[in-house]
């Protein structure tokens, strides 16, 4: 486990990667702390699982190595939770680590329990000093009560194995390199209107 400077220190260090002082990024430092702790040495590739698109990915990018670009992180971002596993790619033993919301007292911990169900108010949402001011009394909450609202469990991985390596074709349309996620494609995604995120200006 890190010492509390050591610990600090990261925080300081996810704050500067991420661009901002998110609460996440203190609570999810936490989090995988424990989880390498309980999870122990591995005798393949540590990997990760991010169950949303949060804080907890940068936190897990920086403390564990694992990275979306290297596919040793893994984003399920359709469950949106603040929860995360990691496991030994060898085998597929992993640890999930997740907040338990039963443990958190609204009343002793006012603006940590509105910071996870999503209810911190219209100003707080909008950003600015108001959000500055309630991402620093999560912090301070959550230092208050720390481990004590954090849950783990053991947990096999169903296929820990890395993700295929598809092949690359030069697409038929726009003539790029892209890559083949079924056997004949010879048209890119963005070609067959199947994946659009921008219009040409």
């Amino acid at each position: 486990m890190l010492g509390k400077d050591e610990k600090q220190a990261l925080i300081e260090k996810i704050f500067a990667f991420h661009t901002k002082r998110a609460p996440g990024i203190a609570i999810g430092v936490a989090m995988v702390d424990l989880a390498l702790e309980k999870l122990g040495p591995v005798k393949d590739k540590l990997n990760a699982v991010c169950e949303g698109q949060s804080c907890l990915v940068d936190v897990l990018q920086n403390m564990t190595g694992c990275t979306y670009g290297n596919k040793y992180l893994r984003i399920a971002k359709d469950l949106g939770r603040f929860a995360f596993t990691l496991f030994d790619r060898y085998d597929g033993r992993g640890i999930r680590v997740y907040i338990d919301i039963d443990k958190i007292d609204a009343e002793k911990t006012p603006e940590l329990a509105k910071f996870f169900t999503r209810t911190r108010s219209k100003e707080v949402k909008e950003g600015g000093p108001a959000r500055a001011e309630s991402a620093i009394k999560v912090m301070n909450e959550f230092d208050s009560v720390g481990e004590q609202i954090i849950a783990w469990y053991p947990v096999k991985v169903l296929n820990p194995e890395k993700p295929p390596m598809y092949p690359a074709a030069q697409c038929a349309e726009c003539h790029e390199s892209f890559l083949v996620l079924n056997q004949g494609e010879t048209v890119c995604g963005a070609c067959r209107g199947e994946i659009q995120y921008f219009v040409r200006q």
